[in-house]
């Protein structure tokens, strides 16, 4: 091999290594600026599970079924994370939960009390039909003075068998930071590099 040829090698390989550094620098700051911007927003919580959130007086309860659009006669998850003004899981809870129909206000599924030490909550459940129904989660807080008698009441709706739910599950901000961005980075990253190395080899 000539001296030539071995320095064009080495060119490449240098360029190659330059470009996927630059993708890699780019990515990580977009992601970055994506983050920060959305960790200044109320409705976007950080916690175990991520989904639609509410704020009652200085805390934040958020909700995330998986399934993302459970089904009639499957077995699904309703998730809970209940956080407090600095976005901190809430520990040492006792937490309840309802179930029933949005449309006819029919009780069709009850979780008594039990005491959770995180405020991670996962309660398995199995809808009996595809239609809208309304989860009321019931948190009573130890040492909080107004619910730790009195339970914070959180409600969610739920649409079992609907595909169109998925786009009120998952909110923008979410969709933006975990779906939209790394996948418009990495698609313009991978189109950078494969036509800057079509230039190289030519």
């Amino acid at each position: 091999m000539s001296s030539y040829n071995y320095c064009v090698i080495i060119t490449k390989v240098i360029l190659n290594l330059g470009i996927v550094i630059i993708i890699v620098v780019v990515t990580s700051g977009l992601l970055l600026l994506t983050y920060t911007y959305f960790y200044n927003q109320d409705n976007f919580a950080y916690a175990h599970f991520f989904g639609i959130s509410k704020h009652v007086d200085n805390y934040q309860i958020v909700f995330q079924p998986l399934p993302i659009v459970p089904a009639a006669n499957e077995d699904s998850t309703l998730n809970f994370s209940i956080l407090d003004k600095d976005n901190a899981n809430v520990n040492n809870v006792y937490a309840a939960l309802s179930i029933r129909e949005k449309d006819t206000g029919k009780v069709v599924g009850q979780v008594p009390y039990k005491f959770y030490e995180f405020s991670d909550i996962t309660i398995p459940y199995k809808f009996t039909n595809n239609t809208d129904y309304i989860a009321t989660l019931e948190t009573r807080i130890n040492g909080d003075p107004k619910y730790q008698d009195n339970p914070l009441v959180s409600n969610f709706d739920i649409s079992v068998g609907n595909n169109n739910a998925y786009k009120i599950t998952i909110p923008f901000d979410q969709l933006m930071l975990y779906y939209v961005t790394p996948a418009t980075v990495g698609i313009a990253g991978i189109s950078i590099y494969v036509f800057t190395r079509k230039k190289v080899i030519k």
